[in-house]
């Protein structure tokens, strides 16, 4: 019964860590990374008919020139929290943004 257990667990982990991967060597358009760990996913958006993009779950407007062509064909989102305090030379604990920024956007290429 453990090791159908264990074998479980395993497989639930593995399962996210792969779906995870198409986002482990996106980049934005300069070049930099986009993924953190878990900050990229899957979403939804309308193409608005100035090209930008609209994303319903967070009320975001994506402008068009951020958009990268998509790995699979689907909306892609990568987020971050800024830090509100930057660096505390006190060594206090930093203070994070209760709003996500946008760090990269994939829409698919036949989208606009």
């Amino acid at each position: 019964m453990k090791a159908l257990m264990a074998a479980i667990a395993l497989l639930c982990v593995s399962s996210t860590v792969l779906a995870h991967d198409i986002y482990s060597t996106l980049r934005d358009r300069d070049g930099s990374l986009c993924c953190g760990g878990q900050d990229c996913r899957p979403v939804q958006a309308v193409v608005l008919p100035n090209g930008s993009y609209y994303l319903p779950a967070s009320g975001e407007t994506i402008p068009a020139d951020m958009a990268t062509p998509s790995p699979d064909d689907r909306f892609h989102h990568c987020s971050y929290y800024p830090m509100l305090n930057g660096h505390d030379p006190f060594g206090g604990e930093p203070a994070w943004e209760s709003k996500p920024k946008t760090r990269c956007f994939f829409a698919p290429m036949n989208s606009s």
